[in-house]
């Protein structure tokens, strides 16, 4: 997948998504995940150990979800969001 999206759009993007996670969450949730997307996490977290960067399961989410949001509230039914919920409905 290629990156569309105009730099400085990224870029607020970004930000918005890092003051979110900032934020401490205190709402607990529980997700269930195949055995690849599990997989897929621990790979992303031991390799960002490699490079001597602390991160997990949770805070991964958490960007995922910040991200997804913010997309929809920008683009509403051209989000990723709303395109791969469309095409999960058909």
């Amino acid at each position: 997948m290629r990156d569309t999206m105009p730099p400085q759009y990224h870029d607020a993007v970004i930000e918005v998504v890092r003051k979110a996670v900032k934020e401490f969450g205190k709402e607990a949730a529980t997700y269930r995940f195949t055995v690849e997307e599990k997989k897929a996490l621990r790979n992303i977290i031991f390799a960002y150990m490699g490079q001597d960067i602390k991160t997990s399961e949770n805070e991964i989410a958490r960007i995922a979800i910040n991200y997804i949001v913010s997309d929809y509230q920008d683009n509403g039914e051209n989000s990723v969001l709303g395109k791969v919920i469309r095409a999960l409905k058909t």
